[in-house]
């Protein structure tokens, strides 16, 4: 979503009108679930994407008519063969789409701006939709950013999945706040080069950090949404790691490894995941041990990380990462967890 918002923004400042197209509902063989979402404007798709194929140029196409007509709507389209003639798609199920028209206005400015500002620093908050495509606003921290304010606080509160919400004020979708995980990235040698544009085009936001100059230039990752030269032993409050966050520990040896794990074991992240030989996993699991972490506590450490595809280049290492990442993003997200 984080992306969506930037692109939103960017055509707001622009005096550009947008449309963003979300899914609010789906059945049986959808090419994509309830949740996604794309933002068109007048010359065509901007980002995102609802499924591909058909639909989704159908979906483009329409959203640009309604562009020019500059309001919203809500539409039905089944993709079985019963209904899919004009789609050409027979991978069965249907999906609900919202097409919420998004003006070049201040008040959207402002809407998207406070979001955006919410994403970036995780703070919790509701993105609302009306079912009718004509109006959007953003609940943080116990504030209502839009035109009107649909429902209490607490009802909005109580939304923990996407979904419609029924209030005096008509229907609508309802999407708790959900930035791209970050990926907290040491060493900045050749595999962080390759892992660092795929995590990115992924969704994920890269954070890089190396302890040689060289390593540390924000010029080698210009997709990484922050770049530090910092020393590997000096790591502990420099950074907010939370639950949803990524560690990936790719330095040039052991000992950079071993600092890394040690500050990584100490925050809430998800995932920590590390290069490495059995031999080095042994000796950096032994020197854990003497620091008093529990076999419990090594257990969190993916070593060697990634999944096992024969990958042996930094480029296919840096595949078998992502896979990896992709796989434990989509199974905190089928736990219900904001991630």
């Amino acid at each position: 979503m984080d992306n969506m918002v930037t692109i939103l923004i960017n055509q707001i400042r622009q005096q550009r009108p947008a449309m963003l197209v979300t899914l609010t509902g789906d059945s049986d063989s959808a090419p994509r679930s309830s949740g996604a979402c794309m933002v068109v404007g007048k010359t065509g798709l901007l980002g995102g994407t609802i499924g591909g194929g058909m639909l989704e140029y159908k979906a483009i196409e329409r959203a640009q008519e309604l562009i020019e007509k500059g309001c919203g709507e809500f539409r039905h389209y089944g993709l079985n063969l019963d209904s899919a003639a004009e789609l050409g798609m027979v991978c069965g199920g249907a999906v609900d789409a919202l097409f919420t028209y998004v003006a070049a206005d201040e008040i959207n400015q402002r809407i998207l701006t406070v979001m955006e500002d919410a994403l970036h620093a995780h703070r919790p908050g509701w993105i609302l939709l009306s079912m009718d495509g004509q109006s959007l606003g953003l609940f943080c921290q116990g504030t209502w950013t839009g035109t009107i304010q649909p429902a209490a606080p607490a009802d909005i509160e109580s939304v923990s999945k996407a979904g419609v919400l029924h209030t005096a004020k008509g229907e609508w979708y309802v999407t708790p706040v959900s930035s791209g995980s970050r990926v907290f990235i040491f060493g900045g040698g050749h595999l962080a080069q390759e892992v660092v544009p795929l995590l990115t085009h992924l969704q994920f936001r890269c954070i890089v950090t190396d302890d040689r100059q060289e390593f540390s230039r924000p010029e080698l990752f210009p997709d990484a949404e922050a770049v530090y030269m910092r020393d590997f032993s000096q790591l502990d409050g420099q950074y907010d790691v939370q639950r949803r966050d990524y560690i990936i520990s790719v330095t040039r040896g052991h000992l950079g490894d071993y600092e890394v794990e040690k500050f990584a074991l100490k925050t809430p992240a998800s995932y920590i995941g590390c290069v490495g030989s059995r031999k080095k996993i042994a000796y950096v699991n032994e020197k854990l041990r003497a620091d008093q972490f529990s076999d419990d506590d090594i257990a969190r450490i993916t070593s060697p990380i990634g999944l096992d595809i024969g990958s042996e280049t930094p480029a296919e290492i840096a595949v078998s990462i992502a896979a990896q990442l992709i796989a434990q993003r989509a199974a905190a997200r089928n736990d219900g967890e904001d991630i």
